[in-house]
């Protein structure tokens, strides 16, 4: 990512999160911060790595199935560099992990590409199944994972049907000139790494491990005070992820942040307070992710492409 579009980001962040202490009030929102347990912040990082650390068993998994192999160090570099890109819009930036591949080994793009947007899907689905079991106490929330589930079994009715897969192909080939191989291999690595039992078990697998950072939202919670259910915390934090996903605002900045602080009002905690938990959550689980993965890319580019040039 550009270095400006970054500290335009970094910005847009600082303007929301401005406007979020003015409608708070500011006095009130340090008020609540200062109630705030700091231990617990160290908890909720230890919880957001627990599901980088599943989902990279995810990752590695899908990379396989389309018959891409890296060794575990070049493999942890790329999914952990790919961190840096949660801030894009829906995490659409995270396609940079193919480019990471390139670079270490070659391999097509239009191989690496799929693996990331079927990881993505998964991580939808995940939050989704997370969502559902709370959706009784926010019933207004069923149309967002019913629009949601309708995209994503669009989405795999056309990769799996040859007839419909069919026609599109030849029609993306006839646009796509030199590039059409590309759009064959594509289609290639989505039908393997879309395979029904894999799919889904994997999407449960992303819904344990988005479940850490759900358990990391509850304890924020509890560290202000304040009281939810387990269930109210999961469906809280997995609606908030789904609405700040679908918004495509890079990181869902404001969208996520204001979900979170509104449905905690909902359940009758104060604005200040619930706002303080949203800022506390994202911290915790937003940004600690883009500087995890910024850290490692820079600490460790030239080491695994210095590494890459020697074979």
């Amino acid at each position: 990512m550009a270095k400006n579009k970054i500290w335009l980001i970094i910005i847009f962040a600082v303007i929301v999160y401005l406007i979020m202490g003015m409608y708070a009030d500011f006095d009130s929102l340090l008020e609540a911060l200062k109630d705030f347990n700091p231990a617990i912040l160290l908890v909720l990082f230890l919880l957001t790595f627990v599901n980088y650390s599943i989902r990279f068993i995810k990752w590695d998994f899908f990379l396989k199935r389309a018959g891409v192999h890296l060794n575990l160090k070049d493999n942890l570099f790329v999914f952990f560099s790919g961190l840096s890109m949660i801030i894009t819009p829906g995490k659409i930036g995270e396609i940079w992990k193919g480019w990471l591949i390139k670079d270490i080994n070659g391999e097509k793009l239009s191989k690496t590409i799929p693996v990331v947007i079927v990881e993505r899907i998964t991580d939808v689905t995940g939050l989704i199944i997370l969502a559902i079991f709370g959706v009784l106490y926010y019933k207004e929330g069923i149309y967002l994972i019913i629009i949601l589930l309708l995209v994503l079994v669009g989405f795999f009715v056309m990769i799996r049907s040859k007839r419909i897969s069919s026609k599109l192909i030849s029609i993306l080939e006839r646009r796509a000139g030199k590039h059409a191989e590309n759009i064959k291999t594509m289609h290639e690595t989505f039908t393997k790494t879309m395979e029904p039992k894999g799919l889904i078990g994997m999407s449960f697998l992303s819904a344990f491990a988005w479940f850490f950072e759900c358990l990391g939202f509850y304890l924020v919670v509890h560290g202000f005070g304040e009281s939810i259910s387990i269930t109210q915390g999961t469906f809280i934090f997995s609606f908030a992820s789904l609405a700040g996903a679908v918004s495509m605002i890079p990181g869902g900045l404001g969208v996520a942040e204001a979900t979170i602080s509104g449905l905690l009002q909902l359940y009758g905690i104060p604005a200040a307070t619930s706002i303080g938990i949203a800022i506390i959550v994202r911290f915790g689980t937003l940004w600690f992710g883009a500087i995890l993965g910024f850290s490692v890319y820079l600490l460790f580019k030239k080491k695994i492409m210095k590494g890459t040039k020697k074979l």
